[in-house]
């Protein structure tokens, strides 16, 4: 029998693909760049 306490591997990746979609889809609704955050991100 199946551990119920596992989560399935394709409802992390869908997780991950809404996730990243929602918050490239606000920085595009803000006007900005995904590459400049990208950029900028590792030096704060």
């Amino acid at each position: 029998m199946a551990n119920t306490n596992t989560v399935p591997f394709w409802w992390i990746v869908l997780f991950l693909l809404l996730a990243l979609g929602a918050g490239a889809y606000a920085v595009q609704a803000v006007g900005g760049s995904l590459v400049a955050g990208a950029v900028l991100l590792p030096l704060h």
